[in-house]
């Protein structure tokens, strides 16, 4: 069979680079292979689209004093926490206000957090690793978001005050992520009486009892995306998976059980970023361009 012809990369559409930029961590962006390719991909970098998600969970240059400074500027080397704000103030820059999700190092605080409540208000989403984070700031943080729709963040913020208070500031929050080493009845009590509007749910490598599980499926009634995938003990019971056929996604994948289920029509509707195309489209798109011309 013929091989069709080959085709550079520099001619893919802008629309379907920015679709690739998006997931592309922001240290890349600025720095990396795309700030360095052909002209088209460059611009595909510095398109405000490309940073509505900035993701800085992985950026090891921080930690080895990495310069952060503005693109095209000289710069120096700063402080870690410098140079987190640093980095946040050129994204927020690029972005021309609309980035939608910001995921943090482990090293980002309560000052890094403030910073997004001021300079982007219309946060959708934001992870934050910290376990060293005061209930005070966080919610003076989360009375600037009140455009936030989800939020991972560590077991530490798991309390019924503060989740109420993201309950009462945002009142389109209905996704949470919780890195967690137990849970408990009475947590899962805490996130169904303070979230009631919960419709995804994500709590992953935690040891977790039946009856939490059943609370979450009995308590949030809206819920439709439960993932409590690696597990640490065996609670995937029949009256669990009946509770849990409702829901669109169920994902609990562990050293005991192998399942999930879920309904692909999750790509669009509850994406943070539902004009962004979801993996699956993307990569349609990027094949079909590959083929070329029918």
């Amino acid at each position: 069979m013929a091989m069709p012809p080959s085709r550079s990369w520099a001619e893919l559409q802008h629309d379907l680079l920015v679709s690739i930029m998006t997931r592309v961590g922001a240290p890349d962006l600025l720095w990396g292979g795309a700030s360095r390719a052909c002209s088209s991909w460059r611009a595909a970098a510095r398109d405000p689209l490309a940073w509505r998600r900035v993701d800085l969970r992985d950026w090891v240059a921080l930690t080895s004093g990495r310069r952060a400074a503005r693109p095209g500027h000289s710069s120096s080397r700063v402080p870690v926490h410098a140079a987190l704000v640093g980095i946040l103030e050129v994204a927020a820059k690029l972005a021309e206000g609309r980035i939608e999700a910001v995921l943090l190092p482990e090293f980002a605080d309560e000052d890094h957090l403030l910073f997004l409540a001021e300079r982007c208000p219309n946060l959708h989403y934001f992870s934050l690793p910290s376990t060293c984070m005061t209930y005070d700031q966080f919610c003076k943080a989360i009375g600037g978001l009140q455009s936030l729709k989800g939020m991972a963040v560590d077991e530490s913020l798991i309390n019924y005050d503060v989740l109420l208070h993201v309950h009462q500031c945002c009142p389109d929050f209905v996704e949470l992520k919780v890195s967690a080493l137990y849970v408990d009845e009475e947590m899962a009590s805490v996130i169904c009486n303070s979230l009631p509007r919960l419709k995804k749910l994500e709590i992953p490598s935690c040891d977790m009892s039946s009856a939490a599980i059943i609370r979450f499926l009995d308590c949030l009634e809206q819920l439709e995306h439960l993932d409590i995938s690696g597990y640490e003990t065996s609670a995937i019971s029949s009256p669990v998976l009946e509770k849990a056929s409702r829901l669109k996604v169920f994902l609990w994948n562990s050293k005991f059980e192998l399942g999930e289920f879920m309904d692909c029509s999750n790509c669009g509707e509850h994406n943070i970023n539902p004009q962004e195309p979801c993996k699956c489209m993307m990569e349609h798109k990027v094949m079909d361009w590959l083929a070329g011309p029918s």
